[in-house]
């Protein structure tokens, strides 16, 4: 599943930098592989639902994902590796943890609801500013190892600027992860930064994408991810990505893509 950072760098290159008054709905499919650092191969399938109202300033946002996650319990979808003591957890069964030798297996369901509301700041000039609050409710369950089973609050900010006909953008957030019964984990920074440019009708763009490790078990999540996005329709657009993981907190590799269209 892509961070918001990355969907907001999406609706950037195909030229929505500040999006029109009303109703949007999309739908995606996300695949993952990677070991996390662990001696398992962990492949994630999401298939997220979006929901998104414009008006004014304001932008407001609601996700849903169907999920598929086949591999080490210790891998949670959003967090990468941690210590998941969770008996429950995929291939365990309610069985005693070995931490030297994890179970392994698979689980679908429902992923969690991540909610948003953005504030685009007028600032007078060509720099965009966009103020974001987010919440994650744990809607997914934990004893499948599809989520923490605890809520997450956060904070960001995205700026962006045209220079010359490129897109130029980046930003920073703050997550507070919620308490979780089974992982230990501490509130995360994240940043982001990179470059758009139209190619026709189409968009073409990369970016870097940095966030703190969760965990004192865990490591920090780096890689970077190129994307495309056209038209396709008067009021939809397609976007194609594809995710190269530089570090144990990242998938090794991932590919997806998104359709939405506007009413």
């Amino acid at each position: 599943m892509k961070r918001s950072a990355f969907l907001l760098a999406l609706c950037l290159a195909a030229g929505a930098v500040h999006a029109e008054d009303g109703f949007n709905l999309g739908i995606g499919a996300d695949y993952s592989s990677g070991d996390y650092g662990t001696d398992t191969t962990t492949t994630i399938f999401s298939v997220p639902v979006t929901a998104k109202y414009a008006s004014g300033s304001w932008t407001w946002k609601a996700s849903l994902p169907w999920m598929r996650v086949d591999g080490d319990p210790n891998v949670v979808p959003g967090l990468g590796s941690v210590v998941n003591t969770n008996p429950n957890g995929r291939g365990r069964g309610g069985g005693i943890i070995d931490p030297v030798q994890p179970a392994s297996g698979t689980a679908s369901g429902i992923g969690d609801l991540r909610l948003s509301g953005t504030y685009a700041v007028d600032t007078g000039g060509p720099l965009g500013v966009d103020l974001t609050a987010n919440l994650k409710v744990a809607t997914a369950d934990e004893d499948k190892g599809l989520g923490t089973g605890a809520n997450d609050y956060g904070v960001a900010v995205d700026l962006y600027r045209d220079v010359n006909g490129t897109l130029l953008f980046g930003g920073a957030g703050y997550t507070l992860l919620g308490d979780s019964d089974y992982i230990d984990a501490s509130s995360v920074i994240n940043a982001n930064f990179g470059a758009a440019w139209k190619a026709g009708s189409a968009s073409v763009g990369a970016m870097y994408d940095f966030r703190q490790a969760a965990t004192e078990d865990s490591d920090d999540r780096s890689e970077v991810t190129g994307f495309v996005a056209f038209p396709a329709g008067d009021s939809s657009k397609m976007q194609f990505y594809a995710v190269k993981g530089l570090s144990d907190g990242s998938p090794d590799w991932g590919v997806g893509l998104n359709l939405s269209t506007g009413f």
